[in-house]
């Protein structure tokens, strides 16, 4: 039976207060409002919980044993109820977070330390994984948020754009002094690589910009590893030509460890190939406030244009 929770309380304060002008005073209501609820909720149970002794309203056996049961259930069920209300309303707890290590490092760690700034009481749970993996994670309910550098499709998922970056082919001083710089299409086919994955992810659409969706793709790839740190430092080492992202090359090209390389143009060629980085989350997760601001400050504008904490 479904019980009108606020007419609980009232039988409650009238228990205790000893009359409705006083209960009602004591919830700011008025006295015909307090017996209307007394009223509505003996028809609902089908007892009477109230005689009149006097000017006096006294308990019956059965509101003595109702009351009594109350005073011990009914604060707990209040605080429980406002428990579960600051899940929707205060920023506490954990949100689980996923994304790519070398995009994260750069993008995500400047945007932490505002953050729990701002909620202190916020905590995060972050992995690094590839994207196929992260969606799996996102459609499992194991992460709420994830950045991904692929477009999401799942019907059940909700994504928003929140980088570009440019890949860059690079190589060694030492590769290019023993093999020489390469230019055209010829050149770059005879060259040796080391690429994230077997399709070829950054070293495929930096390729297909540069000459052209029909120019067959290299086949001399020397190390397939799916680590963008791990193919820069083969690329420093001068085992060969890597693709990477901008952002985890520069520090390399401005120490000169490595050298970016330029082809030559040729009609219908792009100057630089990008790639859009998402956040994506579950559609159906539910809008906890601890979610909402973590996503929400994601979403937001760069480290640099953010106010400071109060």
């Amino acid at each position: 039976m479904l019980v009108n929770h606020e007419a609980l309380w009232t039988l409650l304060e009238v228990s205790r207060a000893g009359t409705h002008a006083a209960a009602a005073a004591r919830l700011g209501v008025t006295p015909s409002a307090v017996g209307q609820q007394l009223k509505a909720l003996e028809g609902q149970l089908g007892l009477t919980l109230f005689e009149r002794v006097g000017r006096r309203a006294r308990l019956t056996t059965a509101g003595a044993v109702l009351v009594a049961r109350l005073r011990e259930h009914l604060p707990a069920v209040e605080a429980a109820v406002e428990e579960a209300r600051a899940e929707q309303s205060v920023v506490r707890g954990e949100v689980r977070l996923g994304g790519p290590a070398p995009f994260c490092r750069v993008w995500l760690r400047p945007r932490l330390p505002p953050l729990f700034a701002r909620y202190p009481e916020l905590t995060l749970s972050v992995r690094f994984e590839v994207a196929s993996v992260l969606v799996r994670r996102l459609l499992a309910g194991e992460v709420d948020l994830a950045v991904v550098g692929v477009p999401v499709d799942e019907v059940s998922l909700e994504s928003r754009a929140i980088a570009q970056e440019e890949f860059i082919a690079v190589a060694s001083p030492r590769y290019l002094g023993e093999r020489g710089m390469p230019r055209t299409v010829a050149d770059f086919s005879a060259r040796r690589y080391i690429a994230f994955d077997r399709d070829l992810a950054m070293l495929a659409p930096w390729w297909h910009a540069a000459f052209g969706q029909r120019t067959p793709l290299p086949e001399g790839v020397v190390c397939h590893i799916a680590n963008l740190d791990e193919m820069l430092a083969l690329a420093e080492a001068g085992c060969g030509i890597a693709v990477l992202p901008d952002y985890l090359v520069e520090a390399s090209l401005s120490a000169g460890r490595v050298v970016a390389l330029s082809p030559e143009r040729r009609r219908g060629s792009l100057r630089q190939p990008r790639a859009t980085l998402w956040l994506a989350w579950r559609r159906a997760a539910a809008p906890a406030a601890r979610f909402l601001a973590v996503r929400d400050w994601l979403l937001g504008p760069s480290p640099a244009a953010l106010p400071r904490p109060g």
